[in-house]
């Protein structure tokens, strides 16, 4: 005895397979975790000046606008632009190994980067895998203010700095809801490339040092992608 299923009921339901060439765009938000950050340089005297900075956990957002480059058997690569910004507010400032007051700590960054990513088969025929990497730009803006001693001075750190080279690692998951769309959980690790960093005497309105420093960190995020 024979039985016969009905086509519609041997099929299993699966989400669109987005071809080579199709271009979609994206979106994500996330925290940047808190991180430490050290600044080293000396007075125009020569005496030595090292400050090292803890960071709360801030958010970061930021908008992708991409496109599949080939696909096959062995899975996917798409090539993408993002642009992600990021503020985080200081918990503690320490210079030459003594904790100071903090009046005011800020530092807000942002990147511009070109992606190249693999995305492994799907799995169970909505999984998705994902490794890549990424390298652009980055500037950040540090706002921070301290005193030396309990009765000053005071302490400024208002320095700008762009067009440094930027540098990131991906790791991350997505899953197809289908029609086009895609939920995404990913893991960054970002670099920014060494920078000098301006101090200031804000009592006497002086330079007091240059500092050198570079900035890295870890960012975790979750956000979606649409594909046309």
């Amino acid at each position: 005895m024979f039985v016969t299923v009905p086509a519609f009921a041997q099929a299993r339901p699966t989400a669109e397979e987005p071809g080579a060439g199709s271009i979609y765009v994206g979106g994500f938000l996330g925290d940047r975790f808190g991180r430490e950050q050290t600044l080293r340089g000396a007075t125009p005297a020569g005496l030595p000046r090292v400050i090292e900075t803890d960071a709360k956990d801030g958010l970061t957002g930021g908008v992708v606008l991409g496109a599949v480059a080939a696909t096959g058997d062995w899975g996917r690569a798409r090539v993408e632009a993002e642009f992600s910004a990021s503020r985080n507010t200081l918990k503690r400032l320490d210079l030459n190994g003594q904790q100071r007051t903090l009046l005011e700590g800020r530092r807000s960054v942002t990147t511009e980067m070109v992606n190249l990513i693999y995305d492994t088969p799907r799995i169970a025929e909505r999984l998705r895998f994902s490794l890549g990497a990424g390298i652009g730009h980055g500037a950040i803006d540090y706002d921070t203010r301290y005193l030396v001693a309990a009765d000053g001075p005071a302490i400024n750190i208002p320095t700008s700095v762009s067009g440094k080279l930027a540098l990131q690692g991906i790791a991350g998951a997505s899953v197809s809801l289908g029609g086009g769309l895609e939920l995404v959980a990913d893991v960054r690790y970002a670099r920014i490339g060494r920078h000098q960093v301006e101090r200031f005497n804000a009592t006497a309105g002086t330079l007091d040092s240059v500092l050198s420093t570079r900035y890295s960190n870890v960012i975790a995020t979750g956000g979606f992608r649409f594909f046309f």
